[in-house]
């Protein structure tokens, strides 16, 4: 923790002011004095927190499991968080339904779990997994970690491996936001505004909706049209140039893909200043610049590092004269800085984000591997952590070793340094982060710069920090799992005090029982530490010394999740690296591998054997867009749950379907519905509901756990639903709005209802509706963690396994423990495909971390 004295001594920065400064002013040193004592003060009793986590593979297939490891540390100096226990996972689909949660417990900064997708209940697209801890979201400024990931529909036959099937939904499914903008250019001043008549450099970003790495060129013309500078992109779509504003702002001309188009630059201020960082070798060069309009101040410029400041400079300038200074970068911390100008009266002026390279890094090797391995192979991987000079690492690895040519590989790939260091205090997806990386080249800097100035780009207000406004948290920390609700009256919504809870939860084998008292306001605390993976549970209420149970609402705070955010087109459309010449090298090493086989005594090899390499030869994905008889698909015990939690009552399946889809409609005074003015027909267990049961189960909205709503000629055949056997059926059960009954021939005239039942529930015969005064909900706990699986090959040369083995991940372990030497040796088989390998391995220790991507063919 940075102290005052460490800033007396400018931790060893040395700070030239070469500017007309007016450090000796007394009044001004006392005010910025104190403001970093405040803003000192501030980190310390709020210390920040990032996650990462560390995955066996970059996509999936329908069927498979997603493996993670979870490392959680204090954002400032990347040690174990001593903060949460509990870390929110989350799998939500692209619609941005969230389709699981988990709790994972983490201990000393770790832990670790998965996802399991399968093919019953998961449809194939690009789902996103984000992870965040309590605490990370109680800041006004909301940070977690968020990673996309293509799911393949299972691969069968000749089809292509890597295919994805996009439904149309109805538009009510989208809780994802949508880019529209098929075309757009948005301009990001330095500092975060333009000052009139002050050269100001101005970065850009121009993204399309149809291509990733936009690349334009153009003009910049003033409000006469006179051209008066040009801009280019560098990378990614990003590029900046130099703009001195006028009375008013200047258009950019761009052609894109044969097309012109205009976009107008931000208005600058009449007055203000620029602040201009040059990230030059072992230094910053800042700069403050204002006009003619704006009145002399003293201000001052701060240096932070994840919300801790650890030095100052005062600064003034005039037109003529802008104020300049130095700050050398050898002994601040690595990572992003965070550069602000602030004025006497707390205001923050401008903010600047620039990247400061760490001076050590843990170093991953491997040795022992070879560069592809025949089916069932032995492989044997020897790995070693040093630090940079070279001295070996006791430390935790999560590490994973894949097929190199079936499974997917993203050249510069997020890893735990670009994520912990760089993008995790960015704005925005950042596309192949490891690539601002991969040189240490002036233009890689360049790029690097413009990335921070891009998606670095905010408002960002300091007063919070430096005490001249108020800070409340969002929310508060979690050192252990507790949950959180609160009671209130059915009727007039108010807080209920004094309420005995009691609730009772259970699984198979376990039951609990407990009972609390709400506070004044209403709330009450059940401490859930102890418990794993999800538990029915049941919540009743009563006034404390009265036996009648309280007809109240019981309310569940657990709904914080983060907005979500819209998806980019390079997470829709992933640019895996071409791998043609490692499929190449595969199939000399099959040819090898079946002639030294067909040796074997006794051994009849089937020509079909070698149908495996064949379809190896289709490496691209193919995504089908078509219409598809899927329309919707709803969690219904999830959807319950949430609007329970916010106080609404629920208590029918109709009730529910008018919250979640506006094309349900019920009509109440003779009790039937339509969607999107079409009778219904309601599936459950495998069979056509008749309208007497069909009537009978909309009030058991307890017991349900999903429906997926299907239209179109398809919905009795869409593939999701093998459990409905309807090809039997000439005439179906009575429609429930009319007395004719349903033709399944003319399946278009109707919308289907599939409906799924929670495990253990006989909804059609038993009624699951809970009483007034009582909850039915689910309890979570912490996730129990799963073993991945690796079998044991011997003699396989004599005797071939008789399943299949189509593992994608070979070996995944979240804790591999390294000697006193820095080492650790792993040891798995391979699949049934020849393969080249992938070795991806992860730590962090003592707040250095340490990455390792390896392809075993590109370092033959």
């Amino acid at each position: 923790m940075y102290t005052k004295q460490f800033f007396v001594c400018f931790l060893g920065i040395i700070l030239i002011c070469t500017a007309h400064s007016r450090a000796g002013v007394p009044p001004a040193e006392d005010t910025f004095n104190h403001y970093l004592d405040q803003a000192l003060s501030f980190a310390k009793a709020y210390p920040r927190e990032k996650a990462y986590l560390h995955f066996d593979n970059t996509s999936y297939y329908v069927g498979d499991t997603i493996w993670f490891k979870a490392y959680v540390t204090l954002s400032e100096e990347l040690l174990p968080t001593p903060i949460s226990r509990p870390l929110y996972v989350e799998l939500a689909d692209q619609t941005g339904h969230i389709v699981e949660k988990q709790i994972i417990k983490i201990t000393d900064g770790e832990g670790h779990g998965q996802f399991i997708l399968p093919a019953s209940s998961i449809l194939s697209g690009y789902y996103e997994i984000r992870a965040f801890t309590r605490w990370m979201l109680g800041f006004d400024e909301r940070t977690y970690f968020s990673r996309t990931f293509p799911v393949y529909l299972a691969s069968k036959g000749e089809k292509p491996e890597r295919s994805i099937t996009t439904y149309q939904l109805n538009p009510s499914m989208q809780q994802r936001p949508e880019k529209k903008e098929k075309f757009t250019l948005r301009f990001f001043p330095e500092g975060g505004q333009l000052v009139k008549a002050v050269p100001t450099q101005v970065a850009f970003k121009a993204e399309s909706s149809t291509e990733a790495d936009v690349k334009i060129e153009g003009i910049i013309c003033n409000a006469n049209g006179n051209k008066i500078g040009t801009l280019q992109t560098l990378h990614d779509g990003m590029g900046r140039f130099e703009y001195t504003p006028d009375e008013k702002p200047a258009i950019a001309k761009v052609t894109y893909k044969g097309k012109q188009y205009q976009f107008k630059l931000p208005e600058a201020l009449p007055a203000g200043y620029v602040l201009n960082v040059i990230n030059k070798p072992g230094g910053l060069a800042i700069q403050v610049s204002c006009n003619n309009e704006t009145p002399r101040d003293t201000l001052a410029v701060f240096m932070s590092h994840q919300g801790q400041p650890f030095a100052y400079q005062l600064i003034s300038c005039t037109a003529e004269a802008p104020g300049t200074f130095l700050i050398r970068t050898k002994d601040i911390p690595a990572g992003v800085l965070q550069i602000s100008l602030i004025n006497r009266e707390g205001a923050t002026l401008c903010t600047r984000f620039s990247f400061v390279t760490p001076k050590s890094q843990l170093r991953i090797t491997t040795a022992g591997l070879k560069p592809v391995y025949t089916p069932y192979a032995p492989i044997q991987c020897q790995l070693r952590v040093t630090d940079a000079a070279g001295r070996p690492i006791e430390t935790n690895l999560s590490v994973s070793i894949r097929d190199a040519v079936r499974s997917d590989y993203l050249e510069y790939d997020n890893n735990i340094y670009t994520d912990l260091l760089l993008t995790s205090d960015l704005k925005g997806y950042i596309h192949q982060p490891g690539y601002y990386f991969a040189g240490t080249s002036l233009q890689k800097q360049a790029e690097l710069d413009i990335l921070l100035m891009v998606h670095g780009w905010r408002k960002y207000d300091m007063s919070q920090l430096i005490g001249t406004k108020s800070f409340s948290p969002l929310q508060t920390p979690e050192t252990k799992l507790i949950l959180h609700g609160q009671v209130k009256s059915l009727v007039q919504k108010n807080e209920l005090k004094d309420i005995a809870v009691s609730v009772m939860a259970k699984t198979d084998s376990v039951i609990i029982a407990g009972s609390t008292v709400t506070n004044g306001q209403g709330h009450f605390e059940i401490p859930v530490e102890d418990f794993e993976n999800t538990m029915e549970a049941i919540f009743q209420t009563k006034r404390e010394g009265k036996d009648r149970k309280k007809m109240a609402s019981i309310l569940i705070d657990r709904n914080f999740s983060p907005n979500l955010r819209s998806y980019e087109y390079t997470e829709w459309n992933p640019q895996w690296k071409d791998i043609s010449k490692w499929i190449q090298n595969t199939q000399q090493t099959d040819s090898l591998y079946l002639d030294s086989i067909r040796q074997v005594d006794n051994l009849h090899l089937l020509n079909t054997v070698e149908v495996v390499a064949k379809r190896r030869k289709n490496a691209t994905m193919e995504t089908h867009i078509y219409q598809q008889s899927l329309d919707a698909y709803y969690d219904i015990r999830q959807s319950v749950d949430r609007l329970r939690d916010e106080g609404k009552e629920i208590y029918t399946l109709p009730e529910l379907f008018e919250k979640l889809t506006p094309f349900f409609r019920w009509n109440k005074q003779d009790d039937t519905y339509s969607y999107k003015q079409k009778p219904i027909c309601f599936f459950l267990g495998g069979r056509m509901l008749t309208s007497i049961e069909a009537t009978s189960i909309m009030t058991e909205v307890d017991g349900l756990q999903s429906i997926y709503i299907c239209e179109g000629a398809n919905a009795f055949s869409a593939g999701a639903f093998k459990d409905a056997q309807v090809s039997s059926l000439k005439n179906g059960p009575r429609d429930f709005d009319h007395e004719e009954r349903v033709n399944v021939t003319e399946l278009s005239k109707y919308a289907v209802f599939y409906l799924t039942a929670l495990p253990l529930r006989d909804i059609a015969n038993k009624q699951q509706q809970a009483a007034r005064g009582t909850r039915q909900t689910i309890i979570q706990g912490y996730n129990r963690p799963l073993e991945f699986y690796s079998p044991i090959y011997k003699d396989t040369d004599a005797f071939p396994p008789v399943q299949p083995d189509q593992r994608r991940t070979l070996y995944w372990n979240p804790s591999v423990r390294t000697d006193s030497e820095g080492k650790a040796t792993i040891e798995c088989y391979n699949s049934n495909y020849s393969a080249p390998l992938i070795i991806s391995a992860e730590t962090i220790s003592n707040g250095v971390t340490g990455t390792l991507t390896y392809s075993t063919l590109e370092h033959q």
